[in-house]
């Protein structure tokens, strides 16, 4: 009868799949809050310990009142650092990304220049060799027409129908994003503050309500998602945050352009495990490219020697074992986590498939070990 209810619940899952998605989105999309709370105060834990356990452990040994404070003291530094960090990063980034723009802009006629020449030798040699005059065929509405399939009047009125509300929903789908932020930053405060009490809590829970076989299985699996999220996490902030650094400098010491908005978007895009350096280096190597070719040339080159630096040398010493997976599972990982839940799928997919990579094999070398015993005790 198990089976029998197993089967036709996975295929009713399977033929409702779509609707079944669906719910579960609306259900995320309402529970986003506490997601993210969840998310923030799950790596401001980190800093928290740190402060908490080993900066003040002494706190209130001569003084008892002193040890209250301790806990509050440990929150409010966390959450400084970090605020501070963001701060930091934004104020620096706004005036960059400004500068940068206005450089773009201020080499607008300059490209549109280079454009228009090459245009012109590619008309004349056509010309020269087929008689045709490419200016007098293509004309911009005709151009409109082969790229859009419409008239020119059609293209603007697809652009005041579609693409204009479109880019109003982003706006709103964006403030939207944002005001959630805030609000799980608020939950995150709470949750870090009172997190063993819930974790206490929880527990009794599971445990007075479940098997014993089942609640001492959870609390394994429990232990070693924390164990490879948080391991990984926090290891590849730091190896992201040196790689930023590194390439910084390097690109300051070689005088490229726009070198601060380069490596933060380096360092960024090097949390995303296996793609990340190449989704981070295309953009930045199309924006040197309108500069200078040779220039981008010479960065295609630096992010090379610099990925491999970090590939080889520097992330196996900062995250170590905290993976243990293949790169082929890495990368399987991050194509199924991207696909289904987008940057932070890439980014946890590899701790989640590398936790759940762990407990099949020790499962497995488990079952194999106690049919070797089987197997021993029922030998003549």
């Amino acid at each position: 009868m198990i089976l029998i209810l197993f089967t036709v619940l996975l295929i009713f899952f399977f033929i409702h799949l779509t609707d079944i998605w669906s719910i579960v989105s609306k259900v995320l999309a309402v529970l986003s809050p506490i997601v993210y709370g969840l998310v923030i105060a799950y790596i401001l834990n980190y800093p928290f310990k740190l402060f908490n356990n080993h900066a003040f452990r002494n706190m209130g040994n001569k003084h008892a009142w002193l040890k209250k404070l301790r806990m509050p003291l440990s929150l409010i530094l966390s959450y400084l650092i970090v605020i501070g960090i963001v701060v930091f990063l934004v104020s620096i980034m706004i005036p960059e990304l400004t500068s940068s723009v206005k450089t773009l802009a201020n080499n607008i006629p300059a490209y549109e220049a280079a454009i228009k020449g090459a245009s012109d030798d590619v008309v004349a040699f056509v010309k020269s060799n087929t008689g045709y005059n490419l200016y007098e065929v293509a004309t911009y509405t005709n151009i409109v027409k082969l790229i859009t399939g419409s008239s020119m009047e059609d293209f603007v009125k697809n652009i005041l129908t579609n693409i204009f509300p479109s880019a109003v929903m982003t706006v709103v789908d964006i403030g939207y994003s944002l005001y959630n932020w805030i609000i799980g930053l608020v939950i995150s405060i709470y949750l870090l503050a009172s997190k063993d009490r819930l974790i206490n809590q929880a527990k009794k829970v599971i445990v007075a309500y479940t098997p014993e076989k089942f609640f001492i299985r959870f609390f394994n699996v429990g232990d070693v998602l924390n164990n490879k999220c948080g391991k990984f996490l926090v290891g590849k902030i730091i190896d992201s945050s040196i790689i930023g650094i590194m390439c910084f400098v390097g690109l300051s010491i070689f005088k490229f352009d726009y070198v601060l908005l380069i490596s933060f978007i380096i360092g960024l895009m090097n949390m995303i495990p296996f793609f990340g350096p190449i989704l981070g280096a295309i953009p930045c190597t199309l924006l040197l490219l309108i500069i200078n070719p040779i220039e981008a040339l010479g960065f295609v080159i630096f992010i090379i020697v610099l990925q491999w630096f970090d590939g080889n040398i520097l992330g196996p010493k900062i995250l170590g074992e905290s993976v243990g997976i293949s790169g082929f599972w890495i990368m399987v990982s991050v194509i199924i986590g991207g696909g289904l839940f987008g940057v932070p799928g890439m980014i946890l997919g590899v701790p989640v498939f590398a936790a759940i990579y762990t407990l099949i094999r020790d499962g497995a070398n488990h079952r194999i070990e106690r049919k070797k015993l089987k197997a021993r005790l029922s030998a003549p």
